[in-house]
């Protein structure tokens, strides 16, 4: 792609129905229980994407056998019924490049399994949290020890079967810490409960893992309203369908919100598993028609929309979504309850506060969220910076003329998102 993509409003509403890739959370939930369990298991509708590529070959270096159709979007794998067996060279780093899901989720199976491995990735994953996570897996019988900086990748891990019991959490700066220690649980010696003293940040997304869970037979559940506990189980290989990613789909459907028209997004409705999905609501309070069924979502431009007072915390990927649409609204925007954000691919609240200033709009950053005032004309022609961070390219593409730059970021999750913006008559 190349270094720089002109995105401009389309040329009249859109109608359509518009599909986005699998979600990116379910893939590499699914690929990591799918490669713990006893048989074989077809995975269909998976994203193939920078993120799930990495996941892919990481487990394929543990002896786990995936084989993906000529698009990825179906892959079969070859359970190994328990602890991952080995790694193909105990000092070759696993690359987990920008992948918070990979990096997060195999620490913990690796934790839990016989083996020894270093796992590494991108700059900037070496500079996000695992510290909680790490704690924990210790504190379990795992041997880790951090080669740059004190609980952070990379990191050398030798394995052991964790015993199981009670893990006490504060609340951790992401919920894949928690995601973490229960994908890892049905490997364990004994029952494993986590009780999160202060709260689960993002919960959806730890309901979602739960979910998955059964999905391959373990009993997986909350006990109390911050309390977790998975049994030790082997798992069973099976057919699991990828939902279209929630998150990717809110940009899809904003594109009617913001220019008019009506955008269908097939197979995401509110039996959904993905949190992101009810990001609907947040258009509907800013003033978008919705209809929401059980598998399909719906939103249609009413010509104006106005500013909200957001509490995003369940849905924090939703939030520069949110930032893109404010600048289109009336009146002012608080978005809060996101600081997680400060630890992503990129700090998604200084970014957004940056890129809405060149746009015109006046943004106070707190250290949770944003206030943001639109202008009262979007600055046109501004170059958007996107951090290496995919949901800043795609999110900021909802401003009007604007120049993105470094487009190729959206491969982490939607590789095809700017030719869709294309076959709209979006890109110049």
């Amino acid at each position: 792609m190349t270094s720089e993509v002109r995105v401009r409003p389309p040329p009249g509403p859109i109608v359509a129905a518009l599909t986005p890739p699998g979600s990116k959370s379910l893939t590499n939930r699914a690929l990591v229980l799918a490669a713990m369990s006893e048989g074989t298991s077809m995975l269909r509708g998976c994203l193939d994407s920078e993120d799930t590529q990495v996941m892919r070959a990481a487990l394929g270096r543990c002896g786990v056998v995936c084989e993906a159709s000529e698009d990825a979007g179906e892959v079969r794998v070859t359970g190994v019924g328990g602890p991952l067996p080995r790694v193909d060279d105990p000092e070759r780093p696993i690359d987990v490049a920008t992948a918070g899901t990979a990096a997060r989720f195999l620490a913990a199976v690796f934790a839990a399994s016989p083996i020894r491995c270093v796992v590494d990735g991108s700059a900037r994953m070496r500079e996000r949290p695992m510290e909680g996570l790490l704690q924990a897996l210790r504190a379990q019988g795992a041997d880790i020890r951090c080669l740059g900086a004190d609980d952070m990748l990379p990191c050398e891990i030798d394995g052991a079967r964790l015993r199981g019991g009670e893990i006490r959490l504060a609340r951790p700066p992401s919920s894949q810490f928690i995601s973490a220690l229960l994908l890892a649980a049905p490997l364990a010696e004994a029952p494993l409960r986590v009780v999160l003293e202060q709260g689960t940040p993002a919960r959806p997304y730890v309901d979602m893992t739960l979910a998955c869970l059964r999905d391959f037979g373990a009993d997986a559940r909350w006990v109390e309203q911050d309390v977790l506990e998975v049994s030790p189980t082997t798992l069973r290989g099976r057919d699991y369908h990828v939902e279209p990613d929630a998150s990717a789909a809110t940009y899809l459907l904003s594109l009617a919100a913001i220019f008019g028209g009506e955008v269908r997004v097939p197979g995401l409705g509110r039996t959904s598993q993905q949190g992101d999905a009810r990001f609907c609501d947040v258009l509907g309070r800013m003033g978008a028609h919705v209809l929401q069924g059980p598998e399909i979502t719906l939103i249609r431009g009413t010509g104006t929309l106005h500013g909200v007072d957001l509490d995003l915390s369940d849905m924090p990927d939703t939030t520069l979504t949110a930032a893109v649409l404010a600048l289109h609204a009336s009146g002012p925007t608080r978005i809060r309850g996101v600081d997680v954000l400060r630890h992503h691919e990129s700090d998604r609240i200084a970014a957004a506060a940056t890129e809405l200033r060149k746009l015109g709009a006046e943004v106070v950053e707190h250290e949770d969220g944003l206030d943001i005032t639109p202008p009262a004309q979007i600055a046109q022609d501004a170059a958007i910076d996107t951090y290496r961070d995919h949901r800043v390219a795609m999110a900021f593409s909802l401003a009007g003329h604007v120049t993105i730059r470094d487009p190729g970021c959206v491969a982490k999750t939607f590789p095809k998102y700017f030719e869709v913006l294309a076959g709209l008559g979006m890109v110049e």
